[in-house]
């Protein structure tokens, strides 16, 4: 299950078609644009936490970009390794624990304490999400399944952004609760695929 309607996705990709094109025709080195992309993303941390919160959510759907072209630009130019993979997944990671870094700041300086907790909920919740899938796949189990996956993520709260203070913050509360069923919903799938499964043992 996905809250971002494929239609969306298609459509995007489209638009940003020929600037895919360009990077796969210059060979343009795909862990290049993951950097690019997270530069990007401590920009919208930083425009966050000085409450530029329109801007920051421009800035972020703006990030997101990368995260698709870095990949398609990979498998298209045969520039693909296991470390690209790990070092996009890696930075990945990153770049979901800045842009809340720089929200806690916006909340500390506005005094809403309460959002403390709220983003500590949004951070644990992306980071097992990721991780939940990672292990799985080490385990040789598809875990794709999840309402709110990084693209997802990246969607919401870069629009909720861009409609300002309210409705960012509702989008926060809704990604503290979705992101931590997300992770047991991935729970709960592997489980069913993976119980009383024999654990294969390395063999030297």
């Amino acid at each position: 299950m996905s809250f971002l309607p494929k239609l969306i996705k298609y459509w995007y990709i489209d638009l940003i078609s020929p600037l895919i094109r360009f990077c796969i025709r210059h060979r343009v080195e795909p862990n290049l644009l993951t950097i690019i992309g997270f530069g990007i993303t401590v920009g919208a941390a930083v425009s966050f936490a000085r409450d530029h919160v329109q801007l920051a959510g421009a800035i972020l759907l703006f990030s997101g970009t990368f995260d698709i072209i870095d990949g398609k630009v990979a498998r298209a130019t045969g520039l693909s390794s296991k470390f690209g993979s790990f070092f996009d997944s890696t930075m990945d990671r990153l770049s979901d624990t800045i842009v809340n870094l720089g929200l806690l700041y916006l909340y500390l300086q506005r005094h809403q304490n309460e959002m403390i907790w709220i983003l500590m909920l949004v951070t644990i919740g992306s980071l097992m999400v990721s991780y939940t899938r990672s292990k799985a796949e080490a385990l040789h189990i598809d875990c794709q399944v999840g309402m709110f996956q990084r693209p997802e993520r990246i969607v919401y709260l870069g629009f909720a952004a861009l409609l300002g203070h309210v409705v960012l913050y509702y989008m926060l509360w809704a990604l503290a609760i979705f992101t931590n069923l997300t992770v047991i919903q991935r729970m709960f799938h592997v489980y069913a695929v993976a119980h009383g499964v024999p654990l294969e043992e390395d063999k030297d």
